[in-house]
């Protein structure tokens, strides 16, 4: 493994970590000031991180394959996990069944995003910089004045849009990630991040921060835009903070997409039962910690990725052409 890829590895790794862990403590953050400061703190910058690194891979966007890709890796597991997910939660939550596929469930907004931006990539590759950042930041900001009530996550796929073409613009450059003068001042911003949302309970952050926030008045959109440079700030003192050599975690970076798609099985589970509340006492840092690291583990498992490895499965539209001929 290369040290570069190790880097890339390890902070996805982390940022998976940081999903399982933010999806366990997300029901308790109301009851201890600690859990609702650590839970904001992650949430500010995991999934535009996840996103950005998303956009800082994708440098070629054209060809058969490059769309049959798309529809193996995120629409038809979207359909088959929307239908999955639908049929655990009538289980555990004893509810009608229902499933709807055009309102994403849970987590499953993510794939949904994803497969949106890659699909529109081979436009966006072609944009100059100076357009395309400064455009995807302007439809972030005006999405804000729509409710669109989960519809396909469009609220989400817009807000979330500027940190896929900030890292596909450094990625087609090759620009570094990590700021290495960043990696001194990172602990203090974000221990100062965890203090001020420990003091200081504020009203919609977590909307805000899910990227489901509908404005009530223009000052909103300030808000917005001021949260898209805090968070991009915040996001590079994460890379910056990330190791560069193999570590024990790094092997989870390979298979952060099965973690995401499987974990929620187990947490909605266990949130259900009495013993979760142990997260809201003073073990429960130590066993979010345990916990997470004993799920992204168990879901990093290799039989996990190939269960979604619909690609080998599943005939290419080449093969199906050339069998015809």
């Amino acid at each position: 493994m290369s040290e570069r890829i190790a880097y890339f590895d390890n902070s996805k790794a982390i940022l998976i970590l940081l999903v399982v862990g933010g999806h366990l403590l997300t029901p308790f953050i109301n009851d201890s000031r600690f859990l609702y400061s650590l839970y904001h703190v992650i949430f500010i910058f995991h999934m535009p991180a996840f996103i950005f690194l998303a956009g800082y891979f994708t440098r070629k966007a054209s060809g058969t394959k490059y769309f049959w890709k798309i529809f193996t890796t995120f629409l038809l597991p979207y359909v088959i996990f929307q239908v999955i997910y639908s049929i655990y939660y009538t289980n555990l939550y004893q509810k009608s069944f229902a499933i709807e596929f055009l309102t994403p469930r849970w987590a499953m907004w993510f794939l949904i995003c994803i497969a949106a931006y890659k699909l529109i990539s081979p436009i966006l590759l072609k944009m100059k910089a100076s357009i395309l950042l400064p455009l995807s930041i302007g439809a972030g900001l005006v999405v804000g004045y729509f409710d669109v009530e989960r519809f396909l996550s469009l609220d989400r796929l817009f807000v979330f849009l500027p940190f896929f073409v900030l890292g596909m613009v450094m990625g087609r450059r090759k620009k570094p990630i990590r700021f290495p003068y960043m990696k001194w001042i990172a602990p203090v911003v974000l221990s100062g991040l965890f203090l001020l949302f420990y003091l200081y309970k504020i009203d919609g952050l977590a909307d805000l921060l899910y990227g489901t926030y509908v404005y009530e008045s223009n000052t909103d959109l300030l808000i917005r835009l001021t949260y898209y440079i805090g968070t991009a700030i915040v996001m590079f003192l994460f890379f910056a903070m990330i190791p560069e050599g193999p570590m024990v975690f790094t092997p989870l970076g390979s298979r952060t997409f099965a973690i995401y798609l499987f974990h929620g099985f187990v947490i909605k589970w266990f949130l259900e039962q009495q013993s979760s509340e142990v997260i809201a006492t003073i073990w429960g840092v130590p066993f979010i910690l345990i916990f997470t690291l004993f799920v992204s583990t168990i879901f990093a498992m290799p039989f996990f990725s190939k269960l979604l490895a619909f690609d080998r499965w599943l005939p290419s539209p080449d093969k199906l052409t050339s069998a015809k001929r």
